[in-house]
């Protein structure tokens, strides 16, 4: 009977990767056609501006990331719960992915907008990349390590970057940075062409997709290689 059930949950959990995958695929056709076709140029950066359209989204689906492994970190220091060091194993893998992203796309954008492609002087990259190494550290500890203690040593380094992710995420507000300041989330309103505003949402629509396919995925394929090496 107990196997039944978990037969069934695992269907629906497959269910909802297949529909994922769909969804997640349909919404970045749809971004893709409308920042090519529907968005404009800008008046300085003309084309260049689409970059701006993957970097966004990459970045904010990132903060994701580290928030799900964070909170399934901290879930299984406090119950020592499997299910929840699958997910933040998951949370990690696509922090990585994002940040990766977020990393190469900003120094793109950055060289074509103000002529360099790093600054160290800058809080929020100098932040950005710190979170990186702690994110590949994360999953080569877990390489490294094995059964409780790998899930345990690894939920405390990603409970441990929690700081640094607040503070990267505030830094154009606490910090001077060569980052612009937020056009989108201003009280009085979005700093930019209607046309951009709405090619950035779908942007983060098709990420934050691609995100939740990613994380349902592989947490299955967690569980399982756990189910597989129990037996």
């Amino acid at each position: 009977m107990a196997e039944d059930e978990v037969a069934r949950r695992d269907a629906r959990w497959a269910r909802a990767e297949r529909g994922l995958a769909v969804l997640a695929a349909a919404a970045a056709v749809a971004a893709t056609l409308w920042v090519f076709l529907r968005s404009p140029e800008e008046a300085t950066l003309r084309a260049s501006i689409r970059i701006l359209y993957v970097h966004v989204g990459a970045a904010f689906t990132a903060y994701a990331a580290h928030a799900v492994t964070a909170a399934a970190a901290l879930a299984y220091l406090w119950r020592r719960d499997p299910r929840a060091d699958r997910l933040a194993v998951a949370g990690a893998e696509w922090s990585v992915v994002l940040a990766s992203i977020t990393l190469v796309t900003g120094s793109i954008w950055a060289k074509t907008a103000q002529g360099w492609w790093w600054q160290w002087r800058d809080p929020r990259l100098t932040l950005s990349l710190l979170l990186w190494f702690v994110f590949v550290g994360y999953l080569v500890l877990r390489q490294v390590t094995d059964g409780d203690r790998r899930a345990a040593l690894s939920a405390v380094l990603a409970v441990a970057a929690i700081p640094a992710g607040i503070l990267n995420h505030f830094a154009t507000l606490l910090f001077r940075t060569y980052h612009p300041a937020p056009i989108l989330t201003r009280p009085d309103g979005p700093a930019a062409d209607p046309r951009i505003v709405q090619a950035v949402l779908l942007s983060l629509t098709a990420y934050a997709l691609i995100l939740a396919w990613g994380l349902v995925a592989r947490v299955r394929l967690e569980a399982a290689r756990d189910a597989s090496g129990a037996r």
